[in-house]
């Protein structure tokens, strides 16, 4: 039998006391949303997201963000971290054993509270599995010259971690057999496109950030910086210099891909919303609201969005998304914080944040 989730007090003895450290420390558009979700489905939540986070940020901090020589001598261990990393998740799921209790990289907190979520649910591994295929790439430094190499990124490094968030808004939580989704079609098919359009968005929101970093870090296909005709050099130096009109054209051409990918999105999440109830319906389309008017913005003016990018995106995710006093992990009183800086619809992969693409 499956255990009611009890009321988390914030003991460092509950396993999901880390997990929402974790979740928590980046105050992301999608940790927002999650937090008006239920008791049981804010553990489940907190648990994958805090699971995805510990081996994204290895990869971003721990590998991509070294030198080339560090990275060169690093590469094969970090493949190796990955791969344990997955071993983990497929443990958690059966309720077996950590397999690697002493060399993580899951800390056992949060190996813990995977148990007790994804092994107590009717959720596959594939969106974790999807992850570490993407982080793989990641490491292997696989170029993104086209932009179906880029989807094929995404599908792992924000589509996968979005369907999980899809899947607990279709599911619901028994004591006796745990979580259920009501999904008909997996959770990738609903969240794919509109996590694509999300992450692109983000993309173009956190450019100035990811600029100040490695060319490496910076997620944009070869193919749209050579229809844009514009290097990464010359996006540094525009930015530098404050020319934001410079970026108009890489912007149009980006949102452009952008938008067909939310028309399918649409006509996804409408089949996803004839199963939702009124409150997760809401929720789902305040987190699409904050990338919906980003992007109508973007279209305005790339550049003059760029120059007033940090009011803007202030002002957006306070007004879909805004602090929840009692949103924790139990719905007791927490301190929100305003989110100046946060993950796109994917979860994990967030250049602006922690160095890679996700998010």
């Amino acid at each position: 039998m499956t255990a009611s989730p009890s009321p988390f007090y914030g003991s460092s003895e509950d396993p999901f006391f880390a997990c929402k450290e974790l979740a928590a420390a980046k105050n992301a558009n999608l940790y927002r949303a999650a937090m008006r979700l239920n008791a049981a489905r804010q553990r489940f939540f907190l648990a994958a997201y805090a699971s995805m986070r510990v081996i994204d940020d290895i990869v971003d901090d721990g590998f991509l963000e070294k030198s080339d020589a560090e990275r060169d001598s690093l590469r094969d261990e970090t493949f190796d971290i990955i791969d344990r990393w997955q071993d983990q998740i497929e443990a958690a799921k059966v309720m077996a054993d950590n397999p690697w209790p002493d060399v993580g990289p899951l800390p056992a907190a949060v190996y813990e509270a995977l148990t007790l979520t994804l092994g107590e649910s009717d959720l596959s591994v594939d969106p974790w599995v999807k992850l570490a295929d993407a982080l793989r790439k990641d490491v292997a430094e696989d170029p993104l010259d086209e932009w179906d190499d880029f989807i094929a990124y995404c599908e792992g490094a924000t589509a996968a971690p979005a369907s999980i968030f899809v899947y607990l808004l279709s599911a619901r939580f028994d004591d006796e057999i745990g979580y259920v989704s009501a999904l008909t079609a997996s959770p990738l098919y609903h969240a794919r496109d509109m996590a694509i359009f999300c992450y692109v968005v983000h993309i173009l929101r956190d450019l100035p950030v990811d600029v100040k970093g490695p060319d490496r870090l910076v997620t944009i296909p070869g193919e749209i910086l050579l229809a844009a005709d514009i290097s990464i050099g010359e996006i540094r130096n525009a930015i530098g210099q404050q020319n934001f009109d410079a970026l108009n054209q890489l912007g149009a051409f980006m949102l452009e891909k952008a938008w067909e990918h939310f028309e399918t999105g649409q006509a996804r999440s409408a089949e996803l919303l004839a199963i939702l109830d009124p409150e997760e319906t809401d929720t789902l389309s305040r987190l699409f609201g904050v990338y919906i008017e980003l992007a109508a913005l973007m279209d305005a003016g790339y550049g003059a969005f760029l120059a007033d990018r940090a009011e803007i995106i202030k002002d957006t995710a306070q007004k879909s998304l805004p602090d929840l006093p009692g949103a924790t992990a139990t719905g007791k009183t927490g301190q929100g914080h305003a989110a100046s800086h946060d993950d796109a619809a994917d979860p994990v992969k967030d250049s602006g944040d922690s160095g890679p693409n996700t998010q």
